[in-house]
Parts: structure tokens; C-alpha cells; sequence
């Protein structure tokens, strides 16, 4: 996982020549960066009062809020203004909240990180270009790589924070499968109407295997499958059913991924329950998964945020600022610390403008008997 730049003073120790002397925008630039690696400043902050004893806690809430009156636009002394009971830890998750609301790092080299002037201005090109998953494909060997053993295709930096989770678990039987294709949604989360806000995608051997003998004789109907997962990806179009019908074979039933197949059901179920054609709410839904590898006996969080969680944040920013008729589904009550942990203040977004449609009972899809009226009635007006 990545480190700061410089040694951890330069940053959080106000009476330190070297933070005095480092160039605020830089400071934060780095320190973003470093989060979106995987860093915790709060390591840092405890490394300073635990060497350092010269070094106050006031030193090191003088730099945080240094650094916050570089990013909000506000005199720092504000700050110390009825904070001084808050601990070190809020005021540093107060400035990592605020900081990854503006930090933009490109993934396809189109230009260097930088802070936006605005959280909610951000435009599809910036989202596009922060999109690493293209980058990821280009990992691809072979034109049906979903269907083989071997590989790990992975959005630019999760690797170093999987592999690293894999070595320090590998003793307790639980950790990321490396050879799945991953799975961060299906369909195109910018076109959808509804998106639901799913949990962790789950394997089946048993389902892989037997997909796998399809090479034998469907080698390249299995190939426009992965070409069609792949656009999902690169967010370049393709609704969640978009697989037609072949030789009187379905497609969507080649993409070896039950938690694709879980989806495709229950949303045929939803199309059901309110009177709809499937393939029309098919067409409108984008199902999003809370982590985008498979894993073995772990929860979706459990590594910590991803720089694909980073990514997946300002691409909903953009869905929530942009596209005001969008609704999203959270199926189970269990998701939603989850979901607000992985898109912050995106989510507290999303609940303030009402666009949330959520259960209370803790099933997977029991949404259905739990819906009034106007939940309903606003779906088919999405639809409409």
C-alpha cells in the first residue's frame, strides 16, 4: 500500500520546518493519493505522538486545519472554534471526507491528479478518464479470458492491497479469488434509470466448469459475451440484458457468474411484480456490486476501501449530480453501512434527495412485498 511522500511530520506537525516549508496543495495531493492506496493517517498521527513528545496534539491540529482552510476556502481559525473536544481521529476523517470530494486522479494518464474546485462539478469526461478498468483489460491474453484459470485482472492499485490481504490471510481460509473475472456491476451504470446497490460477487465452481466446456464447440459466442462484459466496464454502453438470442441459445445464461444470473432473476421478478415487460426493465437497471473481486469467507469491506471504491464514488457523484430521475435499490438493511461507507457523502446525497428505495426487513429481494404505492408508481414513471 502506498506511503506518504515525505516523513509524516512534514504534514502533521505545525511547528515542523519541513511542514511550513512543504506547499499546502502539495500536501494534500499527497496525502490523497496515498488514501486512495490504501493509506490511514491516522498511522501517521499516532507515530508522531507516540516519537515525538514535543510535538502536541494542538501542533497537529493546527496542520489539519491548515490543510482544511486550503480546501474549503475557510479561515483555519474557524476551525479551532468550538472543535477542541473533537478528537484527532474526527478532524482527520474530516479532512480525508473533505479532500476525496475534489481529488481526481486520471487512470488514463490524460493528465496528473488534481483537485477539482468543486465536489459536485464533475463532468463525464473526468469520470471516464478516472475509469481504470479499461486499463485493466488491457491485462487480457486471449479473447475469452473469463473463462480461464490463471489470470487477475484488477482496477490500477487494488492489486497491491488484495495481494497484500491474501499474504497476511492465507493461514484462516479466506481471502480474493484470483482467478474470476471481476465483477464491479452489470449493465451501464451512467444509462440506467434504477440502480441497485448490491453486495459482493459470489463463485460457483460447479457453474465455471461446466461454462467452460461451452470453448469447445461456442468458442466465439462465448468471446461476444466477454465483449459485452468488457463495454460494461468501459462504461461505453450495453444494458444488464443486452445478449441476444443465438442458435436458440441464450446468452445471458454463458456468463458464468451467478450473481449475474441471482440479478437477472429477481429484477425479472421486479419486472413481474409491477406489471412490466422484463426486457424493458432490464434495459433500465444497472446492479452494482459492493466489492468487485470474489472472495472466500469475507465480507465486502474487509480489506478496506479500493481505489475502485475511490473511482466507484465520484462515478455515482456524477450519476447523483447529473441525472436527477435515478433511483437506487438497496435490497438489504445489512448493505447499508456498507454502501455508506464505500460512497460517503455521495450516499448521505442520495438519502437527502430521497432517491433511495430501501427494505427493512433484511431479505435479499423481499423489496417487492414491501414497497407502497408511490415507490411503485415512481418506477413506472422512470419506465414511462
Amino acid at each position: 500500500m502506498a506511503e506518504l511522500y515525505y516523513t509524516p511530520r512534514t504534514y502533521f506537525d505545525s511547528g515542523c520546518t519541513e511542514c511550513q516549508r512543504y506547499p499546502v496543495r502539495r500536501k494534500l495531493l499527497d496525502i490523497a493519493y496515498a488514501t486512495w492506496h490504501g493509506h490511514d493517517i491516522m498511522e501517521d498521527v499516532r507515530y508522531i505522538l507516540d516519537n515525538y513528545p514535543y510535538v502536541s496534539e494542538l501542533d497537529i491540529r493546527a496542520a489539519i486545519y491548515g490543510m482544511l482552510e486550503e480546501l474549503n476556502h475557510k479561515p483555519s481559525v474557524n476551525y479551532f472554534v468550538g472543535r477542541g473536544n473533537n478528537s484527532l481521529e474526527t478532524e482527520a476523517k474530516m479532512l480525508i471526507d473533505d479532500l476525496m470530494k475534489v481529488y481526481r486522479l486520471p487512470a488514463d494518464d490524460s493528465r496528473k491528479a488534481y483537485l477539482a474546485e468543486s465536489a459536485s462539478q464533475i463532468s463525464l469526461s473526468e469520470v471516464c478518464a478516472m475509469n481504470g478498468w479499461p486499463k485493466a483489460l488491457e491485462q487480457e491474453r486471449q479473447p475469452y479470458q473469463m473463462y480461464s484459470y490463471g489470470h487477475w485482472i484488477m482496477f490500477p492499485g487494488d492489486d497491491e492491497i488484495i495481494l497484500n490481504y491474501n499474504l497476511n490471510n492465507v493461514s484462516h481460509r479466506k481471502g480474493y479469488i484470483s482467478y474470476v473475472y471481476p465483477e464491479p456491476w452489470y449493465g451501464n451504470p451512467i444509462q440506467a434509470k434504477i440502480i441497485v446497490l448490491g453486495s459482493e460477487a459470489r463463485y460457483s465452481d460447479d457453474l465455471s466448469r461446466k461454462q467452460n466446456l461451452l470453448l469447445s464447440e461456442r468458442a466465439g459466442l462465448c468471446e461476444s459475451v466477454q465483449v459485452t462484459v468488457d463495454r460494461w466496464l468501459q462504461l461505453e454502453g450495453g444494458e444488464f440484458c443486452d445478449f441476444l438470442l443465438y442458435d436458440s441459445t441464450d446468452r445471458r445464461l454463458l456468463y458464468n457468474s451467478p450473481t449475474y444470473r441471482f440479478w437477472l432473476e429477481r429484477i425479472g421478478q421486479l419486472a413481474d411484480f409491477m406489471a412490466l415487460p422484463r426486457r424493458k426493465v432490464y434495459d433500465a437497471t444497472a446492479v452494482i456490486n459492493a466489492n468487485p473481486y470474489t472472495a472466500l469467507n469475507i465480507g465486502p469491506l474487509e480489506p478496506g476501501l479500493l481505489p475502485s471504491h475511490y473511482f466507484l464514488r465520484q462515478l455515482m457523484r456524477y450519476i447523483v449530480n447529473n441525472k436527477p430521475k435515478v433511483v437506487f435499490l438497496l435490497p438489504s438493511e445489512r448493505l447499508r453501512p456498507i454502501w455508506s461507507r464505500i460512497l460517503g457523502d455521495v450516499f448521505d446525497s442520495i438519502i437527502a434527495r430521497n432517491r433511495l428505495i430501501a427494505t427493512t426487513d433484511g431479505n435479499t429481494i423481499e423489496l417487492l412485498h414491501n414497497w407502497n404505492s408511490n415507490q411503485t408508481e415512481l418506477i413506472h414513471s422512470l419506465l414511462r
